[in-house]
Order: structure tokens, then sequence, then C-alpha cells
């Protein structure tokens, strides 16, 4: 035996190579990670070409009365001096309604660009309410240097995404029906639609009905903005994920999807009733929304980019229970280029896992590739150290392993506890099985060197019975 290769039979240095190894196999699990993260980018860039064209993430708001106003000046004229009133154009008036109440059926199908499907919606909108005669005197208030023109008011709806609305069955005020065009209120795109308040009556309430179909995807979200607002949403998707400022007040989950129903009071919310000109902060609007987000629980890339994570602890562990065997199972001697192919089969689970997964989704692709890793190690080391009781051993080991590792990546919220106990599980078999183990006398013998009484110790390599 040369005397490179008696060095690696030491217990010490091959326990140090074996390190070595380990560390190296960080290398092309960074490199799947690395791919994993592209993969995910490429999905999200096929999510925003398919949100351009469908609709993406919708902010919907409450109608708002908005009203022009002319302020009193003083103009000077500079030869006579004489002092004169004129009217000049000013900011508008805009008033939030007393309450509202908006009803949502949101219907979800499936949009594919390539490989990657993503959820979008159509959701059919209803929205009632009214303008009450407290409200309407308050914008009505007399004051001297202020006036209203009645004759030139405006009803507009915020709305994000106004390209991607589907149909507009009614826009009424008072049972008027009114016209609606495209404009802007407090930083919103707005469906807007000119009116003449002259034709209404102030000493009453004037009540409103919206009903349209808006197309997006990922989210749908409201605004807050009348005195009392309700929202009813039923949305046919499995996941229910509610999102914003506040959470429904009740829900209700069904086999077609779930129901939620949301209550906001004038006290809840950080937003006049009646403001002028641009009002409050489009940040402060959107930190006040709510609503619902199309999840998509633990999609392939984040089950991948957590199986990866775990890839150094589970080849580590490997090594360290190869290890081990040597020393507990005569005749298994492996040498550390045995090791380092191991180690980049393991490695190459994960990147057969990201492959399969964007076809045949994760479970399956799991289950495919940790069955062709364990058939392929079971394989390679009964054919390397022809102890077949041994091989079967080790790929049983390993197929435990990765069917707890799949247990933990389907748990999100125990992820961390069942990662845990596994580790610590793993550990103490491992400590247990070599606690008799005397490290410091084994110097690269295949018996099982226990300290026991009675124990006879081995025959050093090449010595005859």
């Amino acid at each position: 035996m040369s005397g490179f290769e008696q060095a690696i039979q030491s217990v010490s240095v091959k326990a140090m190579m074996i390190a070595v190894l380990t560390f190296l196999m960080l290398w092309p699990l960074f490199r799947v990670e690395s791919l994993v993260t592209e993969r995910q980018q490429r999905e999200q860039q096929a999510y925003e070409t398919i949100a351009a064209g469908f609709g993406g993430m919708q902010t919907l708001g409450a109608p708002i009365l908005s009203v022009d106003t002319e302020e009193r000046s003083v103009v000077v004229e500079p030869e006579t001096k004489t002092r004169s009133e004129v009217w000049i154009s000013a900011k508008p008036l805009h008033l939030a309604p007393s309450n509202v109440h908006i009803t949502n059926d949101v219907a979800v199908e499936s949009r594919s660009k390539g490989i990657y499907s993503i959820p979008v919606f159509v959701s059919k909108i209803v929205i009632t309410g009214e303008f009450n005669r407290e409200a309407l005197t308050r914008l009505f208030a007399t004051n001297p240097d202020t006036r209203l023109l009645p004759a030139s008011a405006m009803l507009q709806l915020p709305v994000s995404g106004i390209k991607y609305l589907r149909a507009l069955t009614r826009f009424e005020l008072a049972g008027q029906a009114l016209h609606a065009t495209s404009g802007e209120i407090a930083g919103f795109a707005a469906l807007s639609a000119p009116l003449d308040l002259r034709d209404f009556d102030r000493a009453a309430a004037v009540p409103f009905r919206l009903e349209f179909e808006l197309a997006g995807s990922n989210s749908l979200q409201f605004l807050p903005q009348a005195a009392d607002t309700t929202v009813s949403a039923k949305v046919g998707w499995p996941h229910p994920d509610f999102d914003g400022a506040f959470l429904p007040i009740s829900h209700e989950f069904t086999n077609q999807g779930y129901s939620a129903n949301w209550h906001v009071l004038d006290l809840n919310r950080a937003l006049p009733g009646l403001w002028r000109g641009n009002g409050p902060a489009n940040a402060s609007l959107t930190a006040s929304a709510f609503g619902v987000r199309l999840l998509q629980p633990s999609d392939v890339y984040t089950q991948n980019y957590r199986a990866v994570r775990y890839g150094i602890l589970f080849i580590a562990i490997t090594f360290a229970c190869f290890f081990a065997w040597e020393h507990l199972m005569r005749g298994l001697r492996l040498h550390p280029m045995q090791y380092l192919l191991v180690g980049l089969a393991l490695a190459t689970f994960y990147l057969l896992l990201l492959a399969l997964s964007e076809h045949w989704g994760f479970g399956i692709s799991y289950a495919a590739a940790a069955a062709a890793l364990v058939m392929l190690t079971t394989v390679y080391i009964a054919g390397a150290t022809r102890i077949r009781h041994a091989a079967w051993g080790i790929g049983a080991a390993l197929a435990a392993s990765y069917a707890a590792l799949y247990v933990i990546l389907l748990s999100e919220d125990y992820a961390l506890l069942f990662g845990s106990l596994l580790l610590f599980t793993i550990l103490a078999t491992l400590m247990l099985a070599t606690r008799r183990v005397d490290w410091s006398t084994i110097n690269g013998s295949p018996a099982n060197n226990v300290g026991g009484p009675g124990d006879q110790p081995p025959n050093p390599p090449g010595s005859e019975r």
C-alpha cells in the first residue's frame, strides 16, 4: 500500500477530506439555487406579460362627487388704482359617499405563457350607496369667498386599471344614467361622468348604482372612502388569502372557493369625507386598502428554493453516515472519490427536481427525482463495495430521509420544527450507533472496533488468520 493510500485510511485525514468534500458541494448547490432564482424571474416576466394584456393588480374605490369651484379675488388696475372683485377658477371640492356596499363575484381561470401558468380573474362588481342630505349640506355650505358651480360636477369612481374593464352595464346617480369616460382623482385613474347637480333634489339623499366587469390578476383591493363601507366578495379560488389594512369580519369556505365580508366605519379610516384639490396622498389611500389575493401556496420555485436550502445539510449527514458505517460494518470501505461521486449525485437531485417540477408539478417530480437518486446510489454502493445488504440499508435510509424532507417542505408553518426534529433524530441515531467506537485506535480498519469486554481486535490488513 502506497504512502498516499495509507494516509487516506487514517481516520483523521479521511474525516478532513470528507469535510472538504462537503464544503465543495456548496458550489453545485449554489449554482442550482441561482438557477431557481433565474427561473423564478422568468416566471415573473411571464406574469408581467400576462398582466399587461389581461389585467394586473386592481384597486377599486367608492364613487366620489366632484364639483368645480370659483374663488373671490381682488384686482387692482395699475393706472387708476381702482379695485374690483372677480371670480377665478379654483380647485374642485370632492365629497365621499355616506355609505357604500360593494359586491364581487370573482371568477378565476389560468392563463399560460410558455411553461408558466398564472391565475387571473374577472370580477362582476355591483356598487350601491348614497350621498345623504347631511353630506350634501356640507358640500353646498355657503362661503363668502368660494362658490360652487353645480352645473360643472362629476361622479368619479377610482379604478386602478380602467383599460381592463370588460363591461360597464350601469352608471347611475339618482336613477339618471350617466356616460362615463376615463379621468383621474386623488392620483388614481377613474371612471368620470359629467353631471348637473341642479337636476337633483339637494334636500334628499342621492343614491347611486354602478355595475361593471373588471379583469385582473394577483389581487383585488378596495379603498374605504365612504363613511360606512361594506364589501362582500365571492372568490372561485381554493386558497383564501386576505390582504391589506383590514381583515374580513366573516368568511366561509366551500368546495368552489370562499366568500368574505368586510365592514369599515368612518372611525376606522384616516380619510376625510370632504376635501379640496388633490386631497389625501395616493400613499395614504393605498395604505388603507384591503381585499383578496390569489395565493399560490408554495409554488414550485418556492418549494425548490426551500429544498436546495436543505441540500448541504443532507449531503453532510449522508457523508457522516457513510463514514460511520465504514467503521461499523466489516468489509465496507469507501474511497474519497466515491464520496465525491455520491455528493454530486445528491446535488444533481435538486437540478433534476427543478427541471421536472416545471412540467409535472412538485409532488410527482419530487417522487421521481428521489426515486432516481435512491436507485442510483443503491446500485453504485452495491457495485463499489459488493455488500448488497449494506447498499440496501443505505438506500432505505436515503429514501426515508427524502420522504421526511418532503413532509418538511409541505409543512410551511412547522418546517423549522420538523427540520429540527429530523436533524436531532439523525444525529442522535448516529451518536448512539457509534458511542462505543474508539476512534483513537482506528486506522482505516474495516472492522467493528468497539470497546466492550470480550471484543476481539480485528486482524490488520494483509495478515493471515
